[in-house]
């Protein structure tokens, strides 16, 4: 259990799946349609990993996540860095907004972040991580602000079904 949460890989046979629900059509889809089991099939690196309240208790939500090389999240640099990239993340409906009584005043969502970041800093030479978030998803962006996560003013907004995507990072220190 890390940070008041349970968390195990996601597999495929999960029947929350069926029925997660966290707002998000296309998150939503992702993991119904287990897109992110798909992509691992293929050879991919990404990782799924499903948060419950307890080791028997309700699905809290998912995130696919994968460390890569990419430009440097510091601007100055030119270089290339590991970067844990938070592909998709979604906290179902009845956990959202929610206190997480076994981490003290932390919401299930941020005890959802917490474990991401511990495993990134568990990660040899990893600076940041990163996602995308819609530009319109205003709970979503206020959240990630909440947590540490910054605008990345170097990477132009990227494009997903027509809607604006707003790059966000968050340095580990």
């Amino acid at each position: 259990m890390a940070q008041g949460i349970f968390v195990e890989l996601a597999v495929p046979d999960d029947p929350f799946l069926d029925v997660f629900c966290c707002g998000q059509a296309r998150v939503d889809h992702y993991f119904r349609k287990r897109e992110w089991f798909a992509e691992q099939s293929k050879g991919g690196s990404l990782a799924t990993y499903v948060y419950r309240a307890g080791e028997a208790g309700p699905v809290v939500g998912y995130a696919s996540v994968s460390f890569r090389n990419q430009p440097h999240p510091d601007d100055a640099s030119s270089s290339k860095a590991k970067v844990l990239v938070i592909s998709m993340l979604g906290v179902d409906q009845a956990f959202q907004g929610q206190s997480n009584p076994s981490a003290g005043d932390q919401s299930y969502a941020a005890s959802v972040m917490a474990d991401l970041e511990e495993r990134a800093r568990s990660k040899a030479n990893c600076v940041a991580l990163k996602l995308w978030v819609r530009s319109t998803n205003a709970r979503a962006i206020g959240f990630y602000v909440k947590v540490g996560f910054v605008r990345d003013p170097g990477r132009p907004f990227q494009l997903d079904d027509g809607d604006p995507m707003l790059t966000m990072r968050k340095f580990l220190r």
